[in-house]
């Protein structure tokens, strides 16, 4: 969808009426937007995730008693994992990383799909 947009708003911005090209850059904007806010919330998780480690880390647990030792290790095994948002088993991992390579690939296709329609 962002290409989608992208590709509307640059290659034939003069064919759009002026209502229709603000609605194209308003929906780019707006989805550039959800997309990042998701991906940098699941970049957020994934800190929170890193400091409940070291907290753990650092809390003292060898002084507790068995039954909790045995609740933290629980905790533990959750906490060495990374946390980031996951679809598809595992194959798309949202990431601020994984943002820019969306973006990019949206950028290439806008280039590509405007040096075809010039030279079609």
């Amino acid at each position: 969808m962002i290409s989608l947009c992208l590709y509307q708003i640059v290659v034939s911005p003069n064919k759009l009426s002026p209502l229709r090209y603000f609605k194209f850059i308003t929906e780019f904007i707006a989805i550039t937007m959800e997309y990042f806010i998701i991906c940098n919330c699941s970049e957020i998780m994934d800190d929170c995730n890193g400091l409940m480690r070291s907290a753990l880390m650092n809390c003292g647990w060898d002084k507790c008693s068995t039954s909790l030792r045995r609740d933290l290790c629980f905790l533990w095994r959750r906490v060495q994992r990374s946390n980031h948002l996951r679809f598809y088993n595992g194959a798309v991992i949202l990431s601020r990383l994984f943002f820019l390579q969306v973006v990019k690939v949206a950028y290439t296709f806008t280039n590509f799909m405007r040096l075809k329609s010039s030279h079609g």
